[in-house]
């Protein structure tokens, strides 16, 4: 019988070990629930007993006890990271606290953790600019910063985080150019940065050493300057981005050759010429779908979307938003969704016109509709056709030609 209680002893009492948590790590999870606004009393509530590694979102080693693991996603916790604390946790290699009010910056204490491999800060209220210190995290493989309120440069130190997978910080303040640093980056798989106020060139990021990744967003900054043909070697590619930028030039034909492509959208820019018929062959591009939800963007609509659209024999001048020249050259264009079917030599000016067919005419206003040569329109809602006809006035409705109409309402007809 003692043999048996001996036997049952020698069982248990590894897995009892197991159990136990490193005094000083429970005691900096104490520190840090007690220094919490917010959600940190029912934390202080749920966080009982005399080891932490059964605590809720608490992760442990199972041979010493320490504490690698601290996920506290949407628990409703404020006020500023208790980062003393949390640098008191000295095997730490993920941390999780998005989704909370966290205010302030990122503690300093936080770049001792040399062992960090996880690091997500999403969703909070903290501000302030990073640190240069972050380069200090070497082993980090998974950071995300995105909806906070840090502003300033991005530090210049990805060189020095090499192992980076995941690089998300997109709707924040940064601002100032890409680090070329994020070059580095040879095992990225996404990389977004939508949202922020990064100017300078885009092609100060070499992605040509980067074969895994496959979501790069951009999007909604200020960036400028051609497509990055280092683009071309990411054959892993599903995801790009670049819309609302000032990006220039034509779309390259090389963007044909990635054939994992199932989201582009580079609208809102200022390219110009033809879309590549190459494009037009990558499976994974959606179907068309014109509402505003839809994630996919087609070239078709790629193109009314951009400032300028295809480039005929001559230029043609287009500003605003989805302006279109279907066939001609010449044209002048700016506000919003006007359009100009054939013709040459058309100036529009104002909303909704559209130019059905002829040159030379001239519109300006809102919701015309225009067909015939040298035609001169002012004001609104006129139906024109025929030709040498000079409008203005409101909801005048005119046909044949050689008229001078002005006023209001009136129908006229005849030559």
């Amino acid at each position: 019988m003692t043999k048996c209680w001996l036997l049952l002893l020698m069982f248990l009492l590894p897995a009892a070990h197991a159990m136990s948590s490193h005094p000083d790590d429970l005691r900096a999870l104490r520190v840090f629930a007690g220094s919490l606004d917010g959600g940190g009393p029912l934390l202080r509530a749920a966080w009982s007993g005399a080891s932490c590694c059964g605590w809720e979102g608490v992760g442990c080693d199972g041979d010493n006890g320490r504490v690698t693991v601290l996920r506290l996603p949407g628990y409703g916790l404020a006020g500023p990271i208790p980062g003393a604390s949390l640098a008191s946790l000295l095997q730490l290699e993920e941390l999780f606290l998005g989704f909370n009010s966290f205010t302030g910056s990122i503690p300093e204490a936080l770049y001792s953790l040399a062992g960090l491999r996880k690091l997500s800060l999403e969703s909070n209220e903290l501000s302030g600019e990073l640190s240069p210190r972050l380069r200090e995290l070497k082993n980090l493989t998974f950071l995300d910063f995105s909806v906070n309120h840090f502003f300033g440069d991005l530090p210049d130190v990805f060189g020095d985080i090499t192992s980076l997978d995941y690089l998300v910080a997109h709707s924040n303040g940064f601002s100032g150019s890409l680090p070329p640093s994020l070059s580095s980056l040879s095992s990225l798989r996404e990389l977004n940065l939508r949202n922020n106020s990064l100017s300078g060139s885009i092609a100060r990021v070499d992605f040509s050493s980067m074969p895994l990744l496959a979501l790069v967003d951009f999007a909604a900054n200020n960036l400028s300057g051609h497509l990055p043909e280092s683009l071309v070697g990411c054959s892993a590619l599903k995801s790009l981005s670049l819309a609302n930028n000032h990006l220039i030039g034509t779309i390259p034909t090389w963007i044909g050759e990635l054939d994992n492509l199932c989201c582009l959208d580079l609208s809102n820019n200022s390219l110009v010429g033809e879309v590549p018929k190459g494009l037009t062959c990558l499976k994974g591009l959606a179907t068309i779908d014109r509402s505003a939800s839809m994630a996919f963007t087609n070239m078709p609509l790629y193109v009314k979307r951009n400032r300028r659209a295809l480039q005929q024999q001559q230029p043609n001048v287009i500003s605003g938003g989805n302006n279109t020249v279907r066939s001609g050259g010449g044209n002048v264009l700016s506000g919003d969704n006007n359009t100009v079917i054939s013709g040459n030599n058309n100036t529009l000016s104002g909303t909704n016109n559209t130019v059905v067919s002829g040159s030379n005419n001239v519109l300006t206003g809102s919701n015309h509709v225009v067909s015939g040569s040298n035609n001169v329109v002012s004001d609104t809602s006129h139906v024109v056709n025929g030709s040498n006809n000079t409008v203005s006035g409101n909801n005048n409705t005119v046909s044949g030609s050689n008229h001078v109409v002005s006023g209001n309402n009136k129908v006229v007809t005849g030559g």
